[in-house]
């Protein structure tokens, strides 16, 4: 963050080498300033970049001051994104001049040299300063592409966390919907995919094969075959048939006699070690086929196996690729902050000991802080995070990433009653991944709201599952239910507070074991993520007041919960009586949520456009019965073809594509009224029940998965273990737990007192009324058997009024206090925390 405006500046004046600014540039510019440094605001960026396009500064100057700041890789990773500056700019000669004198400057220009040649094509012999992966069909290629995408070929880059695709086939490949034509480059963000013939690549599958290419290490699957069935464990076992070892390439090492064959259709051979590409196919006995690339993902999924050399005592294991050198083990990154350790081991004894040396929080070793260093025995667990933890076997001389992330969320048959006769859910089923956003729509009383109870773990259904990762959420509810986030439909917004100060509240509350300082970050990045950065120190006020509109409020309240640990977030009506502008850029901030979660969201009626932002849709009609599942734009294909077999009169609107995949046209066909002889409608009779649709649906889904000819999964991987020492979320002592409520209360009080006292209405109760309710009593209630009235003890009537007033106002202040008990909303959506 401090080279921050620096690099703004030589942005800016790369952008304007030919003293004007194209619009194309200035956006390519933007775009990778906001994705350099998402701490910083977009629109602090937006207009720091808009002053140094009006005054640009000479690129020499600039360059010599971050010469001495930036260390080598930072500065080739600079030098990969000027270049992307460079193909965006108008004059690309003039560019590439500028790109060598400022690499110059900065002291890489060999770097510089290396970085035009290899971008333009030109492949030499000499080593590059960064990574580099090539995918292709040919000789040189890293990893082998199918041979039906003879004609593509792509490079892929990495310096830093910069990772850049070049095109270097003779056809256009697509990254997320844009087209990258040959000799391109573009860069790779966390959630885009490259799409390929029969091959679809996504950032995480590019990111293993650098990792791949820079540490050697390589993921292991074992084969095992059970009668006509094949499983697929990390642990070899007495049936392990096969031995896969994935990286670049695939190592198949055959360790029993098997009638398995290869694509080809030559046996597999007992003790034979075949080099196979990720695409290649193992055929069964039985004839089925095993497709090598499902069984690598399947792999990423599981966690690491780290082979560690005998001969080596220690090694570095971080989640940040830079620091580290071949050998060296890479752990996945995204799921833990930053962090390098140290292990050293002995096989021999099987014991070690860890160093932290870099972490951006508190590393968990078999539950105890470790902030120094520590003594590892064989089978010690070193947590990172609640999603990820290495476990170190120093007898079998390896060391095991253990990861607990939500990668699927399965519905099985759910039925709910209220009561012996209403049905408010009817055998709902479905299943979303990770990275996807589903829509549940349905009219009023459809049952929306009450799945929505089930899959946050509130309400358990009357018949069926709900399983994450294929484990029930109500047989583990305790330790499964703080990777869900449940946001209702009400607010839970205190109009005296700002908006700082909700979302640093409501991070207290749902991560107490946190420092103030990373509540303080994470509040910074959720307010940039809403671009709410302008209003932050606003007070909310009442939806009357009109102190934000109904679109800040409603991205505020989604924002109360992105600072959990969750990774499935559930959201009941969120776009409720907004705009249809105000309920895009709502539905726009969930797009941006779901990109690494599971985003599960219910919407009486969305417009199209707010529709088509949804991955996949579950339309609920009465009685809770599923009318359709599956993708927006099948959606209004699957209703557009009921219209036309059941003879259904499509409104005038169907002509309009994008009005036809909306919630409007679905209602307007499930709700097609039941005519008279005369034509006329009979009252409010619909002309086809809920159970109609729901059979019609069930029914045209079995004969696409017969279609399909779609078989269970082969493999049971990456269930969350039950083990204690495996807990997802680990165990905290007593004195931790202490902290944390100490820090709840306080967060509380402190939330209650600046209601209370930025409320005039308040401060008038509780400074005036209790004084003068005490001058009243102090001054009307005397009574005396003798006669006159007078005070014992020397107690003067001032005195005792003081003393009346005191005591009144603290029972005022510990009136405010008890009424946190009473803050419903906010209670509700923490009881998970």
């Amino acid at each position: 963050m401090k080279h921050t405006a620096g690099l703004v500046d030589i942005f800016a004046s790369f952008v304007s080498l030919d003293n004007r600014v194209d619009r194309a540039e200035a956006e390519v510019a933007l775009d990778l300033l906001r994705h350099a440094f998402p701490e910083a605001g977009h629109g602090w960026l937006a207009r720091r970049l808009h002053r140094a396009l009006a005054s640009p500064q000479s690129l020499e100057v600039i360059a010599a001051s971050l010469r001495d700041e930036l260390n080598k890789n930072e500065r080739v990773s600079l030098g990969l994104q000027l270049y992307l500056l460079v193909v965006a700019s108008g004059s690309p000669y003039r560019g590439r001049n500028a790109f060598s004198e400022v690499m110059r400057s900065l002291d890489c220009a060999d770097e510089g040299k290396a970085i035009l040649a290899e971008m333009q094509g030109d492949v030499g012999s000499g080593s590059l300063p960064f990574e580099k992966v090539v995918f292709s069909t040919g000789e040189d290629a890293d990893v082998l592409m199918p041979p039906e995408s003879a004609r593509f070929a792509f490079c892929a880059y990495r310096a830093e966390e910069i990772i850049v695709i070049r095109n270097s086939g003779d056809e256009p490949i697509w990254i997320s919907g844009s087209s990258l034509e040959a000799g391109q480059c573009l860069r790779l963000r966390p959630h885009q995919s490259i799409a390929l013939p029969h091959w679809t690549l996504t950032s995480e599958d590019i990111i293993f094969f650098l990792n791949s290419a820079r540490t050697g290490h390589r993921q292991t699957l074992y084969l095992n075959e059970v009668g006509a069935r094949l499983t697929a464990e990390r642990v070899r076992s007495r049936q392990s048939t096969l031995k896969l070892d994935f990286g670049l390439n695939v190592h198949a090492e055959v360790l029993q006699e098997t009638g398995m064959h290869l694509s080809s259709g030559e046996p597999l051979a007992q003790g034979h070690v075949y080099e196979l590409s990720v695409q290649d196919k193992i055929l069964l006995e039985n004839g089925a086929e095993v497709n090598l690339e499902s069984l690598r993902r399947q792999a990423m999924e599981s966690g690491r196996r780290f082979k560690m050399d005998a001969g080596r005592q220690d090694c570095l294991v971080s989640n940040d690729p830079t620091v580290l050198k071949r050998g060296d083990i890479l752990l996945s990154p995204g799921l833990a902050r930053r962090v390098v350790l140290k292990i050293n081991y002995n096989a021999q004894t099987a014991e070690g000991a860890v160093t932290v040396i870099d972490s951006e929080r508190i590393v968990m070793v078999n539950g105890q802080p470790v902030r120094g260093t520590c003594k590892l025995v064989d089978g010690s667990l070193i947590r990172l995070s609640p999603n990820q933890a290495v476990r170190c076997r120093f007898s079998e001389g390896l060391l095991n990433e253990e990861r607990a992330v939500i990668r699927k969320l399965s519905v099985e048959n759910v039925n709910h009653r209220f009561g012996s006769d209403k049905i408010v859910l009817d055998n709902v089923s479905f299943s979303v991944s990770r990275g996807e956003m589903l829509c549940i729509m349905g009219p009023s009383g459809s049952g929306k709201s009450t799945l929505l109870s089930a899959l946050a773990g509130h309400l358990k259904p009357t018949r069926g599952r709900i399983r994450l990762n294929g484990v029930s959420l109500y047989a583990h509810r305790k330790r499964l239910a703080p990777f869900i986030a449940s946001m209702p439909q009400e607010e839970a917004l205190n109009p005296q507070l700002t908006v700082r100060e909700h979302l640093v509240h409501a991070s207290t509350i749902r991560r107490p074991h946190l420092s103030s300082t990373e509540h303080a970050k994470r509040v910074d990045s959720i307010l940039a993520e809403l671009a709410l950065q302008p209003l932050a120190r606003r007070r909310v006020g009442s939806p009357g007041e009109k102190t934000l509109s109904g679109g800040e409020r409603g991205r505020l309240n989604l924002g109360l919960d992105l600072g959990s640990a969750a990774e499935i977030f559930l959201f009941d009506e969120p776009i409720s009586g907004l705009s249809s502008k105000d309920s895009e850029h709502v539905a726009e901030t969930l797009h941006a949520l779901s990109r690494d979660n599971i985003v599960i969201a219910s919407l009486h009626r969305p417009g199209a456009r707010v529709l088509r932002l949804f991955d996949k849709v579950l339309m609920l009609d009465q009685g809770g019965r599923v009318a359709f599942f599956g993708t927006p734009m099948s959606m209004g294909k699957y209703f557009h073809e009921a219209c036309e077999e059941l003879n259904i009169l499509p409104p005038k609107r169907l002509k309009n594509q994008e009005v036809m995949a909306g919630a409007d046209f679905v209602f307007d066909v499930l709700e097609t009224p039941l005519h008279g002889l005369a034509g006329r409608e009979r009252g409010g009779v619909r002309r086809f029940p809920p159970t109609f649709w729901q059979e019609r649906f069930e029914g045209s889904r079995l004969v696409d998965e017969l279609e399909r000819g779609d078989i269970p999964e082969q493999s049971h991987l990456g269930d969350i273990p039950l083990s204690e020492d495996h807990m997802t979320v680990p165990t905290r002592s007593r004195r931790q737990r202490g902290k944390e409520w100490v820090r709840l209360f306080r967060t509380h009080f402190h939330r209650s007192l600046l209601s209370k006292f930025r409320n005039r209405g308040t401060i008038y109760s509780v400074l005036l009324e209790a004084p003068l309710l005490a001058a009243l009593i102090g001054v009307t209630l005397r009574a005396s058997a003798e006669g006159p009235y007078a005070f014992h003890s020397g107690l003067h009537l001032p005195v005792y009024l003081f003393l009346t007033a005191t005591i009144g106002m603290f029972l005022g202040l510990t009136n405010s206090a008890t009424e946190i008990l009473r803050d419903a909303p906010v209670l509700r959506r923490e009881r998970n925390c």
